[in-house]
């Protein structure tokens, strides 16, 4: 078994300073450190995660909790997508990642923060469509590190993307193909999502002077399938359609498409449809869906490296960070002009 020391006479430094590159240490330089860490894996070195732990006084593990209204947890793409990214980034910082819990036995018998200390990890994570739920406040209220996705809050580390910017791209890449009648399938407004989205769209409707129908403006539910046809549905009935639409979620735009196959109403010949995350399964469907790309990674490092600061210093103060998005054109948008 390779030992510390192996590593130390290859590469010349000293037991305590190969101690120091792989616990994250700032006082060694990024030469020392990353000469240290090519040594170890040609070497085949694995750290003892355990005595590393004794010795920093951390499990070197964080917690994540999904706790969505739908109940579908990874099985949704983006959450499942988002997930994903975290734990990439986690591991490449030396962390592991465990899911977190208060539902034994199929009832709520402990609460989050319970399930926290019992594991001993050393920070949190919290995917949640509803913040305001007592287990998730009191976690947030702890002194354990937090940070909270997509859901705002005075008292956590948070971390957004750009929602409402995102909303007005769509909607104004909608305007530069000749659209002037368009519609919006929403996702439900008590999520944060939901209304910055829906806001970019009538911001975006306003400033260009166009009007807003509103039986063309339709709520697709938590981002899901089922409300999304639905929605999608509700327009086709007005007997009006509009020529394009902007559909605050990729999952519920797939919906609509399924609604419009079904009436024979063609994309984007007929109408034209724009989305909002760039879920991966989109690289699977035909036409290619135009949609406003999440930076999932983005995202998820820079919740990592809240927590890791967090971790290091528990007295930092509260900071939220936004990251912007990106339009991704495809297939689904005709224009007009």
């Amino acid at each position: 078994m390779v030992k510390i020391g192996d590593i130390a006479k290859a590469t010349g430094y000293s037991t305590t300073t190969v101690s120091k590159a792989f616990n994250n240490y700032t006082d060694i330089s990024d030469k020392a450190r990353n000469k240290i860490r090519k040594m170890a894996e040609e070497m085949g070195y694995v750290p003892n995660t355990q005595a590393r732990g004794l010795v920093m006084k951390r499990s070197f593990t964080i917690g994540i909790i999904l706790d969505e209204i739908l109940g579908l947890g990874l099985q949704h793409p983006f959450f499942g997508g988002m997930v994903q990214a975290f734990r990439e980034v986690v591991e490449e910082e030396g962390y592991s990642l465990v899911l977190i819990s208060n539902n034994m036995g199929n009832t709520k018998s402990e609460s989050f923060l319970t399930h926290c200390n019992q594991i001993n990890v050393d920070a949190v994570f919290i995917l949640c469509t509803d913040k305001e739920d007592k287990h998730i406040q009191e976690l947030i209220h702890s002194k354990t590190p937090t940070v909270l996705f997509d859901a705002p809050d005075d008292f956590a580390h948070g971390v957004i993307s750009d929602h409402y910017n995102g909303a007005i791209k769509a909607v104004e890449y909608l305007i530069s193909l000749g659209h002037t009648k368009i519609g919006h399938i929403y996702g439900n407004e008590l999520t944060f999502a939901g209304e910055q989205r829906k806001n970019g769209f009538y911001q975006a409707m306003k400033d260009h002077k166009l009007p807003v129908n509103e039986e063309h403006v339709q709520c697709g539910g938590y981002f899901d399938f089922k409300y999304g046809k639905q929605a999608m549905e509700e327009i086709i009935s007005s007997g009006d359609l509009p020529t394009a639409i902007f559909i605050a979620g990729d999952i519920m735009a797939l919906g609509a498409i399924q609604a419009c196959y079904e009436h024979n109403i063609r994309i984007p010949d007929d109408i034209s449809f724009i989305g909002f995350d760039n879920v991966k399964m989109l690289d699977w469907i035909t036409p290619g869906l135009t949609t406003v790309a999440q930076d999932f990674n983005g995202l998820a490092r820079s919740c990592c490296t809240i927590l890791i600061d967090a971790i290091e210093n528990k007295e930092i103060e509260h900071c939220q960070k936004t990251i912007s998005t990106q339009l991704v054109v495809r297939d689904s948008c005709r224009s007009l002009l």
